[in-house]
Formats: structure tokens, C-alpha cells, sequence
């Protein structure tokens, strides 16, 4: 039995859960999601924005270097009635125009989304020569996601690099000791003047810049604000990840949600990849709402559950807080 998007969407919160788990997996028991009423809207008219739900690829594809996995990713979301897909640059096994086109129309077609390109790029660095390489890579996959139809691209502002592997960071729970020689201050300099020099094609295309709370000297709300203070652009807003404020996370999801481009939640099922969090989703939508939060949901499940059950799961309970907090619009 093929779960289909018209009935995703027409399936209640408790429908959909019970409808994917018989149809994908059987015998799994669906969790209660009964939806209250939802609340009221707050404007005279009946009607407030609320997000739509995304899913990364990687989530679907559990890290695997499928080189169908981007369509396939797709063409899941459309038969469960995601609205849109983020896609892992580094999972990509091309940037030819004949490949992007086809995702691109894989998309359109099957009325689904490309919400964002998520690369990687260090912009801590004290060499300039380093420096500029991950510029001329950022302004290429600026221009990547304007030809794909991508309005906004994850950005990283880099690390020091001075615990050796991304695992060796994690053990460190993202805590790491400066290059020596070399100050908070330098490390900021060279990412405000990186991106500096990316706004100009960010502009021309159309494409925000969503800097990451992803480690190094983003991965705090104050390295985030004073980064994007500095640079002073309406090209340039945050990425919230929720898994990436390791302490005290809802006091720092509330410094940073009004200027969120996109917003990427984590679930941990089967136990982490690097670590779990047991984050309270009800809390976080609650601030989302009271936010005006109205952008994409992005599940990123970082798990070692079944990739598919666990993304069909999370992004129920996404949808669960959402209908809770945000009004239903008139026509459905």
C-alpha cells in the first residue's frame, strides 16, 4: 500500500501516524497524537501563517552517498506530504546543469519545494589565500542555488580546527581551544569580511545567506548576533539548528528566532549519531509561535533508528505542535 500525499493531508494528526506506521511498517504501534483544538487566529480576518514542514536529505538517506538519493528524498516527501525538501550539498553527486534541472523539476512536479542548500564552508582561518577559496566556494553555491530554484543556502562561519576531527569536536561538546597567536577578535574579522564579499552575488540572486549555529564561533546567540550586526545585511539572516545549543537551549532559541531565515529541528531516535538531546517540542513551537515564526520546519533526524520510520515519526509530532499553536487555514 502506497501512503499517498492527498491523504497525508487530509489525515488527521492520530490518522497519520496509525496510516504510515500500517502502511510502511508494519506492526509498529502508532504513538497518540490527538490535536487539540487549534488555537485562535489573531487576526480579524481568521487567518495567520503558520510553517510548512521540510525534511534534509540526509535525514531520508541516513548519510548514505546514494547517488539517487536526492530524487528519491523527493519523491518520499511528495508521497508523504512534506512540503519541501533541504538538501546536503556534500550528498549531491553532481553540480552538472543536466542534474540539478532534473531535481529541480523532480520537484516542481511532484509539488514539492527546494527550501535550502546546506554547505560547508570555514571561514576561520588565518590564512587569506584559505579564506578566499571558501569565499569563491560559497558565491559558486550561491549561484548553485539560484539555477535549482533555492532561495536560501546554510552558512557556516567555520571553526578553529584545533581539536583535530569533527568526532573530536563533538566529544568536546563544540568547545575548543583558539589557534595560537591569535585572538576571539581575529576569528571574527576573518568571518565578517568572508561574507562581506559574498553579499554582492547573494544580492544579484536573490539568495539568503543563513548563518548556522553549527559549532565554532556561530555556536552561540552572541558569535550569531555580532556576526550578523557586522556584516548589516538583509541578505544575511540565522539558521536556527535546535541541537546545536547544547545548554540552557530554549532561553537561546528565543535570542534568535525573529531574524530566522529557516529553522532546523533534530530527533534522536535509536539514540545519537555524536549525542542525543531531550528536547521538548511542545516548549520550542510554543516559541516559534509566539515568535511569528512562519518559514519551513526541516526535520534533521541524526538517529540510528530506521531512517524512514524515524522522519515519518518526527515530522508527525512536528505537525502535532504546529496545529496546536498555529491557526488552520480557511481552505485545507
Amino acid at each position: 500500500m502506497k501512503l499517498s500525499r492527498r491523504s497525508f493531508l487530509a489525515a488527521g494528526a492520530g490518522s497519520i501516524a496509525g496510516a504510515v506506521s500500517s502502511a510502511v511498517f508494519p506492526g509498529m504501534k502508532a504513538p497518540s497524537l490527538e490535536s487539540p483544538p487549534p488555537a485562535a487566529a489573531k487576526t480579524a480576518e481568521g487567518v495567520k501563517g503558520r510553517p510548512k514542514l521540510c525534511v534534509s536529505t540526509y535525514s531520508l538517506q541516513s548519510f548514505r552517498r546514494d547517488p539517487d538519493g536526492i530524487e528519491k528524498s523527493i519523491l518520499t516527501a511528495a508521497d508523504f506530504g512534506i512540503d519541501a525538501v533541504d538538501i546536503l550539498h556534500r550528498s549531491m553527486p553532481s553540480e552538472d546543469n543536466a542534474y540539478c534541472q532534473k531535481l529541480k523539476q523532480t520537484a516542481y512536479r511532484n509539488g514539492v519545494a527546494l527550501a535550502c542548500l546546506s554547505i560547508h564552508q570555514d571561514f576561520v582561518d588565518p590564512h587569506p589565500e584559505y579564506r578566499q577559496r571558501m569565499v569563491e566556494h560559497t558565491i559558486r553555491c550561491i549561484e548553485l542555488a539560484y539555477n535549482m530554484g533555492i532561495p536560501a543556502i546554510r552558512l557556516n562561519s567555520g571553526t578553529w580546527g584545533t581539536t583535530g576531527s569533527f568526532n573530536d569536536l563533538m566529544k568536546a561538546r563544540g568547545i575548543e581551544p583558539l589557534i595560537e597567536g591569535y585572538t576571539l577578535d581575529d576569528g571574527f574579522g576573518w568571518v565578517q569580511d568572508s561574507i562581506y564579499k559574498c553579499i554582492p552575488t547573494a544580492e544579484k540572486c536573490g539568495v539568503v545567506m543563513a548563518l548556522e549555529n553549527h559549532w565554532g564561533i556561530a555556536g552561540t546567540p552572541e558569535g550569531m548576533i555580532r556576526i550578523k550586526n557586522s556584516v548589516n545585511s538583509e541578505w544575511l539572516k540565522f539558521l536556527l539548528d535546535t541541537g546545536n545549543f547544547l545548554e540552557n537551549p530554549y532561553s537561546k532559541i528565543e535570542q534568535v528566532i525573529k531574524d530566522c531565515a529557516f529553522v532546523s529541528c533534530k530527533t534522536y531516535q535509536g539514540g545519537g549519531t555524536w549525542y542525543s538531546l531531550d528536547l521538548d517540542y511542545d516548549h520550542i513551537f510554543k516559541i516559534f509561535y509566539d515568535a511569528d515564526y512562519r518559514g519551513y520546519i526541516t526535520l534533521e533526524f541524526e538517529g540510528k533508528a530506521e531512517p524512514i520510520q524515524a522522519s515519518v515519526e518526527s515530522l508527525t509530532l512536528f505537525k502535532k505542535c504546529i496545529d496546536k499553536y498555529y491557526t488552520n487555514y480557511p481552505v485545507k
